[in-house]
């Protein structure tokens, strides 16, 4: 990926889809030798695709923290590159579905991953607890994305709070008496993962970028694991 960046004429940065762990767009920039022009959710979906039109005579990168074909948005622009026959080259990252198994839980055992989107005036959507509860219905995990506002992640306590404001409201209580699981600061020295009930979980303060994991009914496999490597009483 280092090679790459030096070879290309431009470099790009999605800052909207994710964050760094650690490190800086500033770092990165001395590593790559030249300026990384960081951008926007709708400099991305809306108006990139016509400075990968220049791909054709010059290499040009979009750089992206973990998967880059994670986001709907990024597979859309392979999309569009292959509609108009712009030639493209994907290289993978580290992504924190690559550490899932980490926390002692079967990769096999999660279902639709989800976003915690924190409410706007006009725009409080709470569709992904819908997810959760049929993930927990259908006894599988739920890795829960946390949003990104102004640049900046959302923190755990934050969207755990939106997590349990929803569940209040509908008077229901899964968030509140499962088991969660919190990743923070993902590949980096500062990496913690942590797991309790959500009383236990808000007393405690994690880096961002973080995620979380809401629980379904734990195999005995897991139930040991999370109990040797994290000492879950369970």
């Amino acid at each position: 990926a280092l090679n790459a960046m030096k070879e290309c004429s431009e470099l790009y940065f999605d800052s909207y889809t994710s964050c760094f762990s650690e490190g800086s767009l500033a770092q990165l920039e001395k590593l790559a030798g030249r300026k990384i022009i960081p951008l926007q959710r709708a400099e991305i979906e809306e108006h990139f695709i016509e400075k990968l039109k220049g791909a054709r005579e010059k290499s040009i990168a979009l750089l992206v923290v973990g998967n880059a074909l994670f986001a709907t948005t990024h597979i859309q622009l392979l999309i569009d590159c292959a509609k108009q026959s712009i030639p493209y080259k994907f290289i993978p990252g580290i992504s924190l579905t690559n550490y899932l198994g980490l926390t002692g839980l079967s990769n096999y055992r999660f279902g639709e991953i989800v976003s915690v989107v924190m409410p706007e005036p006009n725009y409080a959507p709470e569709s992904f607890y819908d997810k959760i509860v049929r993930n927990y219905e259908n006894n599988l995990h739920t890795l829960c994305l946390i949003d990104i506002k102004n640049g900046k992640p959302v923190s755990v306590k934050d969207a755990l709070q939106r997590l349990l404001e929803i569940e209040a409201k509908r008077n229901a209580k899964i968030i509140k008496n499962t088991l969660i699981i919190v990743i923070s600061s993902l590949a980096g020295e500062k990496q913690k993962i942590v797991a309790g009930r959500a009383e236990e979980i808000l007393k405690k303060e994690f880096a961002t970028p973080a995620s979380i994991i809401i629980c379904s009914k734990l195999s005995e496999n897991e139930r040991e694991a999370l109990k040797t490597l994290y000492g879950v009483k369970q």
